[in-house]
């Protein structure tokens, strides 16, 4: 796991802590995550885990209708195109 993965995986834990020299720190160890795949000391908070998956939804839903604008610059300039072409002829 990445560390980034691992901050947003932090950020939902009660054992968080913010160094303003080093950012999300846990507050046991008072170092960066340094684990694999799950923190045996993980506890969840739901506040936080809420605030995480609202900002995941959201991202989601601007990534889904971005792309149908560009769908629909794409068809749009398709068909200019081909009007463009049965003018020419």
């Amino acid at each position: 796991m990445e560390l980034k993965q691992q901050l947003v995986f932090c950020k939902q834990c009660e054992n968080k802590k913010f160094d303003p020299n080093t950012g999300i720190v846990c507050a046991l160890t008072q170092r960066k995550p340094d684990f694999l795949e799950n923190c045996k000391d993980f506890i969840i908070n739901p506040k936080e885990a809420q605030k995480v998956a609202a900002k995941a939804y959201v991202a989601q839903e601007e990534k889904s209708s971005s792309m149908s604008t560009w769908s629909y610059i794409v068809i749009g300039l398709i068909i200019v195109r081909i009007v463009m072409r049965f003018l020419r002829d």
